[in-house]
């Protein structure tokens, strides 16, 4: 029994300290993303605290909304946390590429850390990234259903970030 309550514990500081980490990090984001024009300047409004409170909020809300949305159920849990994983793999691959355009463009740019091997490595990072979106679920139902939704953010944040750039920021 002692053990059950220490791992309950364990458990609920694991899951606070992730979130916590979660919504302060990504609200600090939008920040500096705000700071740089690149969302609404309400999201680099602070608080007396200097606290992004806006992005908390933001993000709080929409964790909430997501969590309201499985209906407590494990199974729509997975899925958003798949969708979600897609998604970042997404962002990893695309930062492989930027390294493979950086090296071929600035190929003498001043850098703090050279990837070693050439392009071998971020080929194999793109490659390795790419085999596990393609076989994030061994039901091929689910398996498509996450590929749309993430697609289907992908195309929402594109149109935002084509109208954003665009109007907002008056960048070709």
């Amino acid at each position: 029994d002692a053990g059950k309550i220490w791992m309950t514990l364990v458990g609920a500081f694991a899951v606070i300290s992730t979130q916590n980490s979660t919504v302060n990090s990504l609200a600090s984001i939008c920040q500096g993303m705000a700071k740089m024009n690149m969302m609404p300047q309400i999201f680099a409004k602070t608080n007396r605290y200097h606290v992004p409170w806006f992005g908390q909020v933001f993000i709080s809300t929409a964790i909430f909304i997501f969590a309201a949305a499985s209906n407590d159920s494990s199974d729509a849990i997975s899925f958003l946390i798949l969708t979600g994983s897609v998604f970042w793999m997404i962002s990893y691959i695309l930062a492989h590429i930027d390294v493979l355009i950086f090296r071929r463009r600035l190929p003498k740019a001043p850098r703090s850390f050279k990837v070693p091997g050439g392009p071998v490595i971020p080929v194999i990072g793109i490659i390795g990234t790419a085999y596990m979106v393609l076989n994030i679920s061994t039901d091929p139902k689910e398996r498509m259903m996450i590929w749309l939704l993430t697609g289907a953010t992908l195309v929402i944040l594109g149109v935002y970030a084509f109208f954003w750039i665009r109007y907002k920021m008056k960048m070709p």
